[in-house]
């Protein structure tokens, strides 16, 4: 009689196993699956941007690779996307704001040679181009925008540290103001 209460015991044990672990690679799955992203839980990121366009206050500095200034804001934006993802920031660039960020405030725009993969637990796109918000509107919350072609998309991703691009600014001589 008590082998048999064991092996009920033993047998109930495994069923739940079974189970959590199934349910764990469900929930695995799905993530990867609407993220379009096998390696979502992956920190990291190895690109540079080509070329980096900083606005401040309607002023336009376009860095390029080999001119003074390019690395360490390329440096800064990798660093800043490396840091990782803290969650989707739920807004969008409309024109306004878009106009406004490039003529009166201090903006960071990125451009990319190829599609890349920022890793996140949502579904961040092959964006060519970021735009980091640093002063003005959307730039308390570390937002990045992502786009291609021109475009900006909605729901932009919250960056765990936009300080390093802060940093490189300000070493730049640019006031962040």
């Amino acid at each position: 009689m008590y082998g048999n209460v064991a092996r009920n015991t033993a047998s109930l044990i495994k069923m739940i196993l079974v189970v959590v672990v199934f349910g764990l690679f469900i929930y695995l799955f799905t993530i990867a699956f609407v993220t379009q992203d096998f390696f979502w839980f992956k920190k990291g990121f190895a690109e540079k941007p080509f070329r980096v366009v900083v606005y401040h206050q309607g002023l336009r500095i376009e860095y390029r690779s080999g001119q003074p200034g390019y690395e360490l804001l390329a440096s800064a934006i990798q660093q800043s996307l490396d840091s990782g993802v803290v969650r989707q920031s739920g807004i969008g660039l409309g024109e306004q704001t878009l106009y406004e960020a490039k003529t009166k405030y201090t903006t960071v725009e990125a451009y990319f040679l190829q599609p890349v993969k920022l890793h996140a637990n949502f579904y961040t796109g092959h964006p060519t181009q970021m735009l980091f918000p640093i002063t003005g509107r959307h730039s308390e919350l570390s937002v990045v925008f992502l786009g291609d072609h021109g475009e900006y998309w909605v729901n932009g991703p919250v960056l765990r540290d936009m300080q390093p691009i802060r940093d490189a600014l300000v070493q730049l001589n640019i006031p962040l103001e």
